[in-house]
């Protein structure tokens, strides 16, 4: 009789275990799908930024860095937008590598980008 409530209480143990590890992994899932993020270029040289929250309880913050990590464009989103989109024009920023980050409820997301300068063609004309 005591070998079997031992057995049953070790089998509870053990599924209790396996339970509350399943709601633990469920949770971190949730946290890391709080958003989705769509970032792309135009031909005009901008970015697109489109967010889309699944929950609105929470404000999220637009960054973008320079290489040395200097905050050169801020902007907090209220959190009652679930989805929003931004378009940034990069005209007068210098060349070099910037980060565009997305944060929202302890979550970034990071993309990261390259200006340059288009080097003109040079022709040459020669008249006869």
């Amino acid at each position: 009789m005591k070998n079997s409530i031992k057995t049953i209480a070790i089998a509870l143990a053990i599924i209790l275990t396996a339970t509350l590890s399943g709601v633990a992994k469920d949770k971190g899932t949730k946290k890391a799908a709080s958003f989705g993020t769509g970032i792309y270029t135009t031909v005009e040289g901008k970015i697109n930024v489109m967010v889309d929250k699944a929950g609105a309880e929470y404000p999220t913050h637009l960054l973008v860095r320079d290489y040395r990590g200097t905050v050169v464009y801020r902007e907090t989103i209220s959190k009652k937008h679930t989805k929003f989109g931004r378009t940034l024009n990069l005209k007068e920023l210098p060349c070099g590598t910037y980060d565009i980050d997305i944060i929202s409820n302890g979550v970034r997301q990071t993309k990261t980008f390259e200006l340059s300068e288009e080097v003109p063609q040079r022709t040459v004309k020669m008249e006869l």
